[in-house]
């Protein structure tokens, strides 16, 4: 998930979201890492978006963070769409990093799944924005 800022003189739309990891395997730096996959991805097709008549870049600003300490509480109550809480394991139910649903701003991941020049946090990052598989 994210929010939405429209620059109108610069013709932009910028899409803030912070990425917040923990979990045994979750570490700042890959927090880091995981933001800036998001971002490479989703700004490298440099997409335009038609609103009332005019085509504006979508530009996608993802900051990434390592919470130790996280408390279930937090995540339970947290009902800021700039913020998305993901668990980094080394071992993943089913074996596969996920999201809890479409729209969500939860999900789980896989360490295995996030190294290697993956995209698995980019494409995860598409189901908290409402995205499903393409058929």
């Amino acid at each position: 998930m994210g929010i939405l800022e429209i620059v109108e003189e610069d013709g932009i739309i910028n899409l803030h979201a912070k990425i917040i990891i923990y979990g045994d395997a979750a570490t700042e730096a890959l927090s880091i890492l995981m933001a800036k996959e998001v971002e490479d991805c989703w700004n490298a097709p440099e997409a335009t978006v038609l609103l009332k008549g005019k085509n504006y870049l979508l530009k996608f600003i993802i900051e990434g963070s390592y919470a130790p300490d996280l408390i279930p509480e937090t995540i339970f109550e947290n009902d800021n769409p700039l913020i998305n809480y993901f668990r980094v394991e080394e071992f993943v139910q089913g074996n596969i990093s996920f999201v809890d649903g479409l729209g969500s701003n939860t999900g789980y991941f896989k360490l295995e799944n996030l190294l290697n020049n993956s995209t698995t946090v980019a494409h995860e990052f598409g189901h908290t924005l409402g995205l499903d598989h393409p058929v």
